[in-house]
């Protein structure tokens, strides 16, 4: 296996991003760039061997910087949304930046996806990201050393190791990658037929503005994934809740999660490649969002992402968790470090 390394352009800022791209023994590789730790492609071989890309993106560094839908990029300080643009936290409320009507979404109005991370190769098959946020950025308190290694393998794993560690105050921090998957292929065009297995029996409905309300229920319905089911049959279903996400944009309670074990999360399988994949992570939820807002985005060699183009597979803390105390907490406390993993492993069948 090797990394190698190329200039993918200069930022509006004058800064020069890159492209690391780790490739394995058989062709099979995964590229990304230091502008938002993104993911830009990720070559694997279908059933009968062909190679071919399961990531949605871009050919170029312009689009990753517009807010098209953080694609592919790690997102923070606390991915997903916060209520009301207010973090609870030790009896205080600090007031954060509202970028999504009256809440905060991706960590704020210049969230971890618009930002260009130190990067480094290690050894032939993986890359660290690293990123300081400090005090007061976005209204987070307290400074925030964060670090994403990659590692892509012989096997087909795509392994993201996160590591936030808070400096002189108490803070949050909820990190996922935003990469949005279609297995057979990111020129096919929908992910509708493709199929998908959650193994959570709970899920935290939203209200109007796409923040969980606070209850846990019962998967039933368009949400009762613990078998296979089409994405179609979801998104096209009469469900109230779909309704209020346009689609699927809801985080599912992970039956399995302990605090510390690497769990399966969820499955997809392509509807011709017979490509497969396999979520792991050590996180309490996911967050299925099934590109509900595409429309005619500029993709790769010419291709024109539309709704349902792709599907984000969020491995996270619960939306809104602060608001929520009986909630599995994402607090870092001063001088301690939160980590965490995440896997996708492909197969083909």
């Amino acid at each position: 296996m090797a990394v190698t390394t190329e200039t993918f352009g200069m930022t509006q800022g004058g800064q020069e991003a890159h492209l690391y791209t780790i490739t394995a023994a058989d062709g099979s590789r995964v590229t990304l760039t230091d502008f938002g730790a993104a993911v830009v492609n990720l070559i694997v071989p279908d059933s009968l061997g062909r190679l071919g890309d399961v990531a949605l993106g871009f050919d170029e560094l312009k689009y990753y910087e517009q807010e098209l839908g953080n694609f592919g990029a790690i997102c923070g300080r606390f991915a997903n949304r916060i209520s009301r643009a207010a973090l609870p936290l030790n009896r205080r409320v600090y007031p954060l930046t509202r970028n999504d009507g009256s809440n905060t979404l991706h960590g704020g109005a210049v969230g971890f996806h618009h930002k260009l991370w130190a990067a480094e190769a290690l050894g032939e098959n993986s890359v660290r990201f690293r990123l300081l946020s400090p005090d007061g950025e976005e209204g987070f308190p307290g400074a925030l050393q964060v670090q994403v290694t990659y590692s892509f393998s012989d096997a087909h794993v795509l392994r993201l190791d996160y590591e936030a560690a808070a400096e002189g105050k108490d803070t949050v921090a909820n990190l996922t990658n935003h990469t949005y998957w279609n297995l057979d292929g990111d020129t096919f065009g929908s992910v509708y037929d493709q199929s998908i297995r959650i193994h959570a029996s709970h899920f935290t409905p939203i209200n109007e503005h796409t923040v969980p309300d606070g209850r846990i229920l019962p998967v039933k319905g368009a949400f009762d994934l613990r078998a296979y089911r089409t994405v179609r049959e979801g998104v096209m279903s009469r469900d109230g809740q779909i309704a209020l996400g346009n689609g699927y944009d809801h985080n599912f309670i992970l039956d399995a999660y302990d605090g510390k074990s690497l769990i399966k999360a969820a499955d997809v399988k392509g509807t011709l490649s017979g490509q497969r994949m396999e979520v792991w992570t050590t996180l309490p939820g996911i967050q299925l969002y099934t590109g509900n807002h595409f429309d005619r985005l500029p993709g790769k060699g010419g291709m024109r992402y539309n709704k349902g183009a792709g599907l984000a597979l969020e491995t996270q803390f619960y939306p809104d968790a602060p608001h929520h105390p009986a909630w599995p907490q994402p607090t870092v406390r001063a001088g301690e470090v939160q980590r965490s993993r995440t896997e996708y492993r492909f197969f083909a069948d």
